[in-house]
C-alpha cells in the first residue's frame, strides 16, 4: 500500500502542474485575444481558468460583461466575476466592485459596501480606489468627512502617479483644508497634473498663473493653460480664455476670438458668459458673429 501511494503521488502532482501551466495558458491567451479585440476569443479562454477559480481570469471576465465585449453587457454577471475574483484580494476587481456599488450597477446602490471595497482595493495598494477614498473622505460620504484622511489617501495615489490624485490634493492645499495652507505646493502639483493633461488642473494652474498665486504673475502662460482646458472643453476656462482675449492680457486683443471661446463656454454656463457678451456687442459685424457660430456648431474638444 505504501508502494502504491509513494508510486502515485509524482502522477498527482505532474497533472496538478498540468493543469496549472493550461489554466495560465489559457489566461495568455485570453489577454493577447483581449488586447487584440477579438473579444469572442478572449471569453471562450478566459472561461475555463475564471471557473476554476482563477482570480485574474475572474476579473477580465468580468471586464469583457461589463463592457459589452464578446457578449451582451451584464452588469450583474460583471459584479459576479468581479466579487469573486475581489473575494481573492483581487485590488482593481475590488475598485469596480465598490464603483459598482456607488453607482448602484448590478445590485443595489450602497454607499457603504463601495467605501468598504475602496478600502479594501486601497489599502492593497490601488491607486485609483486610493483616490476614490479620498474623494469619499472629502465629501463627508458615509457620515466621514476628513480632510486628513482625505489628504492621506490623495497622497497614497498621487506617489503612486495618479494625476487626478495630485490635482485634488492641489485643491485641498490651496484651501489649506487637512493641511496648511501653501500655494507653492499647491501650483506644484497642479503642474504636475496639467503636464499629465488634466483639464481641470489646466484650469487651475492657469488661475493661479493669472493671480501669481505661489507663483510669479504670468499672463502669457496663464493664457497657455486657460487654452489648453478650453481646448478640452472645461467651460470657466473657455470663458476666463475670451476675457483674456477681451482685455488683451497675456494675449493680442481679439474681439473674434473672445467672442469664438464666449459663445463655446455659454453652451455650458450660458448667465456666465453675458458680460462677454455685453462687451462685445456692437463690436463685430454680423458677417464675423454668423462665421463664428458656424465654428462654434462644428467644435469638438480636444482628445
Amino acid at each position: 500500500m505504501l508502494f502504491f501511494r509513494n508510486s502515485i503521488l509524482p502522477f498527482v502532482l505532474t497533472l496538478a502542474l498540468l493543469g496549472s501551466a493550461s489554466t495560465h495558458a489559457d489566461l495568455a491567451r485570453g489577454i493577447t485575444a483581449y488586447k487584440e479585440q477579438n473579444f469572442r476569443t478572449a471569453h471562450r479562454e478566459f472561461m475555463e481558468p475564471a471557473s476554476a477559480g482563477d482570480a485574474e481570469a475572474q476579473y477580465w471576465l468580468g471586464r469583457l460583461y461589463d463592457a459589452g465585449q464578446g457578449v451582451s453587457a451584464d452588469p450583474a454577471s460583471a459584479l459576479r466575476w468581479f466579487l469573486l475574483a475581489a473575494e481573492q484580494e483581487h485590488a482593481d476587481a475590488q475598485r469596480l466592485v465598490g464603483i459598482y456599488h456607488e453607482e448602484g450597477k448590478g445590485t443595489a446602490r450602497d454607499e457603504k459596501a463601495a467605501f468598504r471595497w475602496y478600502q479594501r482595493a486601497a489599502g492593497n495598494g490601488n491607486a485609483k480606489a486610493q483616490r476614490y477614498l479620498a474623494r469619499m473622505f472629502a465629501n463627508g460620504s458615509v457620515g466621514l468627512r476628513s480632510y486628513e484622511r482625505a489628504v492621506h489617501w490623495y497622497r497614497q495615489s498621487a506617489a503612486q502617479g495618479n494625476a487626478k490624485a495630485k490635482r485634488n490634493l492641489a485643491y485641498l492645499y490651496y484651501f489649506g483644508r487637512g493641511v496648511d495652507q501653501d500655494t507653492d505646493a499647491a501650483a506644484r502639483l497642479f503642474a504636475e497634473a496639467a503636464e499629465a493633461g488634466v483639464d481641470k488642473a489646466q484650469y487651475k494652474l492657469g488661475f493661479i498663473y493669472y493671480h501669481g498665486q505661489g507663483v510669479a504673475r504670468d499672463l502669457p502662460l496663464s493664457a497657455y493653460h486657460f487654452g489648453i482646458a478650453a481646448s478640452g472643453g472645461h467651460a470657466d476656462a473657455q470663458l476666463f480664455l475670451a476675457r483674456m482675449y477681451l482685455l488683451g492680457e497675456g494675449v493680442e486683443q481679439d474681439d473674434a476670438k473672445a467672442f469664438f471661446w464666449a459663445a463655446l463656454g455659454a453652451l455650458q454656463k450660458p448667465q456666465l458668459a453675458e458680460w462677454h457678451f455685453d462687451q462685445l456687442r456692437g463690436r463685430l459685424s454680423v458677417d464675423q458673429i454668423d462665421e463664428i457660430r458656424d465654428q462654434v456648431a462644428v467644435w469638438h474638444p480636444a482628445g
